[in-house]
């Protein structure tokens, strides 16, 4: 929608030239037609001007010639063709009302008629003269002007108006009674005039055609850009939104150049391999993904594609970390490789399911088989634990027989306790949960391990960040879990040592995180895959059950249970549980 809306207003400049032009156009049509109809009247003024006093010229030679005699037709001609070679003068007629032609500045004419002689001589009456254009030619015109032929002494008519009459003399009553009816025809070129007029319009032309160019030229370039511009969003935009897709991906996406060096990779990818992007760029795959990759990388050679390679890739700390990965050549627009793009998925969560799957499905056969054995172990051991303990009394005063039979019952009560830890990791209890703080559960579980705890010089720090939330926990059961890591804690140290305990939130999923530390020996990397196996145990007298019941009973509570540890370091217990509500 908002792209509609950018699109319609680009087009308001294109509209606003569009209207600009055709006004302009408008306007220079609208003032060239003025111009002309100005320049025709102000020529006719002139003409008229010109026109009348030619005639006055001639009306004052025939008026010159007389009383001596009448204007005879062949002075008139004369006359008429010494005006006549001025380059301005076309034709000039004397003729009567009748229309027959005295006399013509053009050979011949005289045998012809003006046919509206008689509705000329009317108009002369009314307005003093006449003017009309005529045409000549296809190409061109003239200006007539047509009034009485007067030579006799008047005063200036455009003093008195046209068509004035002025007091005639007496000697001139003949001269007067001749010209009474006649009229005069001046016929002016205009070539002159045509002339200016056809520049005008070609100007005007010219003008409209600069106008139109220019419009026209500003409408492409305001479609260049506006094409520029709808692409360059376009662009941007299907830019913005792959880097968001690729940004988005679950996986890891590494993009490499012929050399194999790291061009682009995601934020995921970063957050696989425990490194910032901005320190990838620019590194050669085998510095990133480890050696073998690049041994991987180089193998393939052409367009090989990848899929679903599993590795194991050594992060900073130099831990192994399993990776699927997928690998396909990048290609340019004319299909030539111009790099890889290498995809990274983190198998770590997949391998701890597996392994959760497998571990599940072998305590379910175990704990099966558990609970036969020691319902079939336990009511003969009852048995043994009464005859050992019927013979402790009745060999009194014999030490070392009474040594023996107190043995036995020791061996035997141990074993109960086996027995009984068996069960319960065999057939474990229903949690019963309620929201609890953790940092009082485990406030509880060292106190019960306070008075060992001093004994053994064992220090504790904590670390609790303010604001918990509750988590939905059986109190218990999950007291007794805490219990087993700190006792384990304990036994790793040596007389003395230091246990931290820290406690805080975390918000995706929002849970709540408790870590147990310690200074001990550690555990090698072989035993730390096996620790929460049953009836493994690095202790000579541990049952091996004691961590296998606590994976147990954070599984239970829908938690989560990492180990970390370094031989002569320490070892450290991630719990997280899901919070209350």
């Amino acid at each position: 929608m908002k792209m509609g809306k950018r699109y319609k207003s680009l087009y308001f400049p294109a509209l606003t030239i569009v209207a600009t032009v055709i006004t302009l156009l408008v306007i220079i049509a609208v003032s060239t037609y003025r111009n002309l109809s100005r320049e025709r009247g102000r020529l006719e003024d002139s003409l008229l001007q010109q026109g009348m006093v030619i005639i006055r010229a001639m009306e004052a030679a025939v008026r010159a010639t007389y009383p001596l005699t009448l204007p005879e037709p062949s002075y008139l001609r004369r006359i008429m063709e010494e005006v006549s070679r001025e380059p301005g003068v076309f034709r000039i007629h004397i003729f009567d009302a009748g229309g027959d032609i005295l006399a013509s500045s053009l050979a011949g004419k005289e045998k012809e008629k003006v046919k509206d002689a008689g509705a000329l001589s009317l108009l002369i009456k009314e307005k003093g003269f006449v003017t009309r254009y005529r045409e000549i030619s296809d190409r061109e015109q003239t200006f007539e002007i047509i009034k009485s032929f007067y030579p006799l002494s008047y005063r200036d008519p455009l003093a008195l108006g046209w068509g004035a009459k002025s007091r005639v003399e007496p000697p001139e009553e003949l001269l007067s009674e001749w010209a009474k009816d006649k009229m005069i025809s001046l016929s002016l070129r205009l070539g002159t005039f045509e002339k200016a007029r056809e520049e005008d319009i070609h100007h005007a032309i010219l003008m409209g055609a600069i106008l139109v160019i220019l419009g026209t030229g500003t409408l492409y370039f305001i479609f260049i850009v506006q094409n520029y511009y709808l692409v360059d969003r376009t662009l941007a935009e299907m830019r913005t939104y792959t880097e968001n897709v690729v940004e988005s991906m679950a996986d890891g996406l590494i993009s490499l150049d012929n050399e194999g060096k790291v061009v682009t990779l995601n934020r995921r990818a970063g957050e696989i391999l425990g490194v910032p992007e901005e320190e990838l760029k620019g590194k050669e795959v085998g510095e990133v993904l480890g050696q073998n990759i690049r041994g991987l990388l180089i193998s393939e050679k052409g367009r090989t594609i990848i899929r679903d390679k599993e590795l194991e890739v050594p992060d900073q700390s130099g831990r192994l970390i399993p990776l699927s990965l997928s690998v396909a050549p990048l290609l340019d627009e004319r299909n030539q490789e111009m790099g890889r793009v290498v995809l990274i998925r983190d198998l770590r969560e997949i391998r701890d399911l597996r392994e959760k799957v497998r571990r599940s499905a072998h305590l379910a056969s175990l704990g099966r088989l558990a609970a036969g054995v020691a319902h079939e172990i336990r009511n003969p051991l009852s048995s043994i634990r009464g005859f050992a303990q019927y013979f402790l009394h009745r060999l009194k005063g014999k030490e070392e027989e009474q040594g023996y039979a107190s043995i036995m019952v020791k061996e035997v009560d141990r074993l109960n306790r086996v027995i009984t830890e068996l069960l319960d990791f065999a057939r474990p209890k229903e949690p019963q949960k309620e929201p609890y703080a953790l940092e009082e559960i485990l406030e509880h579980s060292l106190k019960l391990l306070e008075p060992e705890l001093a004994k053994k010089n064992v220090e504790i720090e904590k670390e609790y960040e303010p604001g918990l939330p509750l988590a939905l926990v059986d109190r218990d059961q999950l007291s007794q879990a805490f219990l087993n890591i700190l006792l384990n804690s304990m036994e790793s140290m040596n007389g003395e040592g230091r246990i931290r305990l820290n406690v805080k939130k975390r918000n995706d999923p929002p849970s709540v995180e408790v870590a147990i530390s310690d200074t001990g020996r550690g555990i090698s990397p072989e035993d730390l895959r096996k620790i929460f196996e049953p009836f493994f145990s690095t202790k000579r007298k541990g049952t091996g059950l004691g961590l296998s019941i606590v994976h147990q009973i954070v599984e239970g509570h829908s938690g989560d249970i990492v180990v970390e540890s370094r031989e002569r370091e320490g070892t450290t217990f991630f719990i997280t549980l899901p919070v209350s509500g």
